[in-house]
């Protein structure tokens, strides 16, 4: 059971929300409604067209078990050094607390 970790693609969409209303904080703000709600949509269009985006999917076995959010960011420090933001870590509920986050 090698997890694959893989740039999200769209039909991946309804499992990333999926995972990101799966948690205490998520509950209360994320909406996982079918058929998903057009903003996301348009998020992840968003992010898909930035090159400055990497939007990730985990997968054991054909099953998405993970999700996060990588953001380039450029900066004046360091001589303009781009450093990097990592956002919406989930996990699967089955799979959390096995080291896979």
């Amino acid at each position: 059971m090698t997890p694959t970790f893989r740039r999200a693609d769209r039909a991946d969409l309804e499992a990333i929300v999926d995972l990101l209303a799966d948690d205490a904080l998520g509950a209360g703000r994320e909406d996982a409604s079918r058929p998903l709600d057009e903003r996301y949509l348009a998020a992840f269009d968003a992010i898909a067209s930035d090159p400055n985006q990497f939007l990730a999917v985990v997968e054991i076995e054909g099953r998405i078990v993970g999700t996060l959010q990588l953001s380039f960011l450029p900066g004046l420090s360091r001589l303009g050094m781009t450093r990097g933001q990592i956002e919406a870590v989930r996990i699967a509920a089955y799979r959390r607390g096995s080291g896979l986050g």
